[in-house]
Order: structure tokens, then C-alpha cells, then sequence
């Protein structure tokens, strides 16, 4: 069983990196006219909990695949790490995003969430493949939970200081394929090395 503290790092990590790419998401959400701050929050709290549902199942491979297979499931955030340092955000995107959000609802939100996790499926399978005992699982759906409030919160404090957004649009493309690139190297070394 893994260490709790390396596991909390581990997970905080992958979350971190796998959704800093959706605060401006978050952002728009928040900023709409036609949404509560309730609707969102609860349409991500959905979204987070599908993705997640997803991620363990894609997880439960592990009880037909060789370990070593495993282990070679940390080229998914690797890759996706390195395709983040290949493209660029596009701006039209997310004006594009801004047009379509008349009168959503926390499906609508949460749908949005599920649309735009492909990178979170990447992520969170590898980890509940090598974290597949009652105790990694829990805390990492624990830990996974908690932080889409934290994000939440942060995110629609963010909509009010502008400054703050922008330094966080450059510290997302600048640090979250690197952390991407680092868990998945975590759970190469640590599949083929222990």
C-alpha cells in the first residue's frame, strides 16, 4: 500500500494538471448571465463524479492485464502532456464556448465537464490502475471531490480579479504539461523500478 501523503500528492498532482486547462471554462460558466453560481458548481461536482466513474472502471483492466501493461499506461498523461506543449489555446474557442451557453442548466454543466475530460480519463485511469486497493481508491475519489469544491471556489473568485486570470492562463500552459509529463514518468518508473 502506498504511502497517504505520496498518494495525496500524486492525486492533487493529476487533478491539478489534468483541469487547470478548464478554469477558463469554469470562468465563462460563472460569468454567464443565464447560470447560477449553484448550477455550475453542482454541474461540475456531476461532471468530476462521471469522469471519475469512468476512470475506475477503465481501471478495472488491471485484473486482466499483465502488470507491465499497466506500468506502460503512464505514456497516456506523458502524451498528453507533451500534445499540450505542441498547440496552442485558441482564443476563438473559447469565444465560441461563450456564445453557447444561453440557458444552461447543471447538466448542461455537467455535460460541458464530461465533453472536456478526455485529459482527466487519460490521467485518472493510470492512477486507479496502479492505486487499486479499497484505501488508494476511496482516497483518491475523497481527494478528487474535494478538490472540484476547492476548484470551484477558486475559479469564481477568479472571474472578479482579471490580473489573477491572466497569470493563471500563463502558468497553465506553462506548468500543467510538465506535471502531466511528471506523473506519468511517476508511474512508469514506479511500475518497471519496484
Amino acid at each position: 500500500m502506498t504511502e497517504p501523503w505520496t498518494l495525496l500528492g500524486i492525486g492533487t498532482g493529476a487533478f491539478v494538471a489534468s483541469n487547470i486547462d478548464d478554469t477558463f471554462m469554469l470562468m465563462l460558466l460563472f460569468s454567464s448571465a443565464n447560470l447560477l453560481a449553484r448550477d455550475v458548481t453542482i454541474g461540475q461536482f456531476l461532471g468530476i463524479a462521471l469522469l471519475v466513474i469512468v476512470s475506475t472502471s477503465a481501471a478495472l483492466l488491471v485484473l486482466v492485464v499483465p502488470l507491465f501493461a499497466i506500468g506502460l499506461m503512464g505514456l497516456i498523461p506523458i502524451g498528453i502532456g507533451v500534445k499540450r506543449l505542441i498547440e496552442h489555446q485558441q482564443l476563438s474557442k473559447t469565444n465560441k464556448q461563450n456564445n453557447k451557453l444561453a440557458s444552461l442548466s447543471f447538466l448542461s454543466v455537467a455535460g460541458i465537464t464530461v465533453a472536456n475530460g478526455g485529459d482527466d480519463i487519460g490521467v485518472f485511469t493510470p492512477l486507479f490502475a496502479k492505486y487499486n486497493t479499497y484505501f488508494e481508491v476511496t482516497v483518491l475519489v475523497i481527494l478528487f471531490m474535494l478538490l472540484t469544491g476547492v476548484w470551484c471556489i477558486l475559479t469564481y473568485h477568479f472571474i472578479r480579479r482579471p490580473l489573477m486570470a491572466s497569470r493563471m492562463n500563463y502558468l497553465s500552459q506553462f506548468m500543467s504539461p510538465f506535471v502531466l509529463i511528471g506523473i506519468g514518468v511517476y508511474i512508469l518508473l514506479d511500475s518497471f523500478v519496484f
